[in-house]
């Protein structure tokens, strides 16, 4: 049985916005991961002031959690499992700061 599907194509600009507001969504997930994997006094101060402990490991490994649903995310097969954790990530993050 075969399903026939209407679609019209999205015009450029519209293709051109979604992959720019994707790009930034994904520079920020690498720029905060990264920050994250290298012991600075900053990302230890704020863990701090949000009732974590200031181990450094739980900072590395929100890191590399951070680093690997940006990836997903940045892979078109993944992007849906990776919108989906990143969904769950920014909850949390949110949920800290409440």
């Amino acid at each position: 049985m075969s399903y026939a599907t209407f679609s019209t194509p999205l015009p450029r600009w519209q293709r051109l916005a979604g992959s720019v507001m994707s790009g930034l969504v994904i520079a920020f997930l690498i720029f905060d991961g990264a920050i994250k994997l290298a012991p600075i006094a900053p990302v230890t101060e704020t863990l701090v002031a949000l009732g974590y402990s200031g181990d450094p490991s739980l900072a590395r490994g929100l890191g590399i959690m951070t680093l690997i649903i940006a990836l997903l995310y940045a892979i078109p097969r993944t992007s849906v499992l990776g919108a989906i954790l990143l969904t769950g990530l920014l909850g949390g993050a949110i949920a800290t700061h409440l």
